[in-house]
């Protein structure tokens, strides 16, 4: 009872002082002056303002609130989807409420205040919206307001998740406040989900903030608003919650095959020699890689697009790394420094947002400056100058970096207090990452269609994944402390829709591969990060080597098996990289996303699924020895050593330096492939069919060109997977669709998994079946 008054004094406090004041505009008590039904929803005329809640689907809903009466047309870069069909709802008005119903929800605005409770079609509570804010601002020389929406939060257990990427190291945001603010090592994205299986996208790109502090209530603001707009998304499941934002923003695209094989980086190579040795050395000892980076300052100046004098026949190294199968990733940034060969042509046509000076060595101490990817203009001529420099001579990935943009030496983003192409800085600060790579993938695939984008972005925003963008977690250190944190700053990333995430192994500053101490962190970094949707080493190291061989050889064995297991789940991430695009999957998962009723997976940070099969379980700790593990309720077998364990409770997992704790789900089915030292090496042919018994379990086997667009022609195939536990039954269903180059006949050698059989990241010695394959289905009893 004293803590229910604690917490309405406190409420009754802040209303005050919120909504007292001649300028503030907040109306707890704006009532409903009329009510319009439309085709797609209801338009509220309130005492102050117009509210409008648009049906966009029986599980999408979309609010908007004026300080006016009309809804001022503004620039949207993150919302694609500009129609809805329209959905089956129905609307009753009564003396004191309005309610809206659809087959998933409830939606109740009652009269004497404007107040939006939502609620399933049941009536059970979720959240609710009690009030809301315009308070006129002059911002950056514009006249404009401050937008605040005020919600009701129910549940005392309820668990909130989402919003970016952020290094607190905090998981759940229930009680926390989160600025929505990009700028290295955390990234801005305003979807938060609950774990009563909805989400709110507040859609606004100006600095915003989602402070919880007091846990049953939720302010939600932004600085620069015309209006307050959000969409609110029923689940329950995150998938469902994820599904509709990027229904809303853009689907995510598939990579080329080999972006999910194991990349090779360090800050930085300094020649073409040195790259052209690195990948020879990994070829000749026989170490799965796909991918070498160039980091900066393998230019002149920063924004020529030209490679200095240590790079003396760029495209004869790119094809020299073709060659050698390799793929070459390149750093750029949206950076100009006086002297370059661009810089007085783009300051001519005021594309440049403003020019400081870049306080750490060893830049140039001449005022550089940022282009405006707000103007079309601008980011045209950013990709004609990537495309005459680099795309043209074979260059396959991009690494952009400092996309926030985060200039060193100033606390705030660049883009505040200027102003852009498309008006205020202030106004879109957020949103300049997704405009940035939006501008390369939006290049190439007007230039090409034989190599799919491939992105790595030091920052994002909602939307960017529909640029094939993947995000890093910026430039940390190297340590434990900033290890343990990126897990859950990880899981919160991908619950915020963006699918693709990476880490720096090893943290970006610093570290002695000499150093025992660090070569344990090192290779447990490495073994997390082997079931980040990403698998990339990063860092700047003392002495200046960063490749598996330079741990030593007890760790570069360790380091090794693991790569080579990544190597053979390729047919099953490949398999999940399709499901992200064709059904907005998600494939690194925190708990709460399979278990979201089990109230112990709401809050764990540190463990996830990868796909619907592994329960991967780092370990973060200096010489630990074993962790605590929680297993969520369902069948589980150790992944080494095919023992069944029984879920719904804590055990204390063995984690020897060559082994992290590692589970996969009862009712799995696992596609190993061959062992290969490049994504492309030989076809997925035999397939190694894991079969983990106590559960039905279904799994789509994907299969295409391995790079180009062709696959959004049709050009791909599928073959259906599944197990039937109480008939013991396996069945290859029919494969559906083909592809250039697609094997017409394969084998596959099933095995059903049980202690010492089946288990580890090497093929089995002996199969239970071995099947030849041709497209027909075929059903194996165990």
């Amino acid at each position: 009872m004293r803590r229910a008054l604690q917490s309405f004094f406190f409420l009754m406090v802040g209303i005050t002082l919120l909504y007292t004041g001649a300028e503030a505009q907040w109306t707890p008590m704006n009532p409903v002056r009329k009510v319009q039904q439309e085709t797609d929803g209801v338009t509220f005329t309130m005492a102050t303002g117009t509210l409008k809640l648009q049906v966009c689907a029986d599980s999408i809903v979309h609010v908007l609130y004026s300080p006016t009466a009309s809804f001022p047309k503004k620039t949207d870069f993150v919302v694609t989807k500009e129609s809805w069909p329209p959905a089956k709802w129905d609307m009753q008005s009564g003396d004191d409420a309005v309610t809206l119903t659809t087959s998933s929800l409830k939606i109740t605005v009652t009269k004497k205040d404007g107040a939006i409770a939502y609620a399933e079609a049941n009536g059970s509570p979720l959240v609710q919206e009690a009030a809301r804010s315009m308070r006129a601002e002059k911002v950056n020389g514009e006249d404009t307001y401050r937008a605040e929406s005020f919600m009701n939060i129910y549940g005392s257990h309820e668990g909130l998740y989402g919003l970016g990427q952020h290094q607190s190291g905090v998981w759940n945001y229930r009680g926390e406040s989160v600025d929505i603010s990009q700028d290295n090592t955390n990234i801005a994205v305003p979807l938060m989900v609950s774990s009563k299986g909805y989400g709110i996208f507040w859609n606004n790109m100006s600095r915003s903030r989602f402070n919880n502090r007091f846990a049953n209530y939720l302010y939600i603001s932004s600085e620069v608003a015309d209006v307050i707009d959000y969409y609110f998304f029923y689940g329950p499941d995150f998938d469902k919650i994820v599904a509709g934002y990027r229904e809303l923003t853009g689907q995510a695209p598939l990579f080329g095959k080999w972006a999910y094989g194991f990349w090779q980086c360090k800050n930085r190579y300094k020649s073409q020699e040195e790259i052209l040795g690195v990948a020879k050395k990994y070829r000749d000892l026989h170490i799965p890689v796909d991918n070498i980076v160039q980091d900066w300052f393998w230019w002149n100046r920063k924004g020529e697009f030209v490679f200095n004098k240590n790079y003396p026949d760029p495209k004869g190294m790119i094809d020299q790394l073709h060659a050698e199968n390799f793929h070459l990733m390149i750093s750029i940034w949206p950076f100009f420094e006086p002297g370059s060969s661009n810089y007085d042509y783009m300051n001519s046509k005021g594309w440049f947002v403003d020019k400081f000076k870049y306080a750490k060595p060893p830049f140039h101490t001449d005022a550089m400056a940022v282009y405006d990817a707000t103007s079309p203009e601008a980011r045209k001529y950013y990709w004609d100058l990537v495309n005459k420099g680099l795309f043209s001579i074979g260059a396959d990935a991009w690494w952009m970096d400092t996309t926030e943009p985060e200039t060193e030496g100033q606390e705030e983003n660049i883009l505040l207090h200027h102003k852009l192409a498309a008006g205020s800085g202030d106004r879109y600060v957020n949103a300049y990452p997704l405009l940035d790579t939006g501008a390369v993938y939006q290049g190439q695939r007007s230039a090409s269609d034989k190599k799919r984008v491939y992105i790595l972005s030091r920052s994002a925003f909602a939307g960017s994944q529909r640029n094939a963008v993947t995000a890093w977690s910026g430039d940390i250190n190297s340590d434990w402390f900033s290890f343990r944190r990126q897990i859950p700053a990880g899981l919160n990333f991908a619950v915020s829709g963006i699918p693709y995430w990476t880490t720096d192994i090893g943290g970006f500053v610093f570290g002695s591969p000499a150093d025992p101490a660090f070569r344990e962190l090192f290779v447990r970094w490495f073994q997390y990060a082997t079931f980040n949707p990403i698998l990339r080493v990063h860092g700047t190291r003392n002495p200046d080597e960063n490749e598996l061989w330079s741990y030593g050889p007890e760790a570069q064995n360790v380091l090794v098996n693991f790569d080579r297991l990544r190597y053979r789940m390729l047919p099953y991430i490949y398999s999940l990289a399709w499901k992200t695009t064709s059904e907005s999957y998600t494939p690194m998962r925190p708990l709460v996303m399979d278990f979201r009723t089990d109230s112990r997976a709401e809050n764990i940070a540190d463990q996830f699924m990868y796909g619907p099969a592994f329960l991967v379980n780092p370990v973060t700790e200096p010489a630990a020895t074993t962790r605590p593990v929680y297993l969520p309720q369902t069948k589980w077998y150790d992944f080494w050593t095919g023992a069944t364990l029984d879920g719904g409770r804590m055990i204390n997992a063995n984690t020897p330096l060559d082994r992290i704790p590692l589970y996969v789900r009862a009712g799995s089915i696992l596609p190993l492939g061959p062992e290969q030292e490049w994504s492309t090496e030989k076809p997925a042919d035999p397939i190694e069919l894991r079969i983990y018994p106590g559960a039905n379990g279904d799994f789509t086997l994907y299969e295409d060109e391995n790079d180009n667009y062709n696959y959004e022609k049709g050009a791909y195939a599928t073959t259906p997977l599944h197990w039937d536990d109480a008939g013991h039954t396996l069945t290859i269903g029919e494969r559906k669709g083909q592809f250039p180059g697609m094997l017409e006949s394969r084998t596959f050698r099933v095995v059903f998994v049980h202690e010492n059989q089946g288990v580890g990241e090497t093929p089995a010695d002996q199969a239970d079946k071995t099947v030849q394959y041709s497209g027909k289905q075929i059903t194996i009893t165990r």
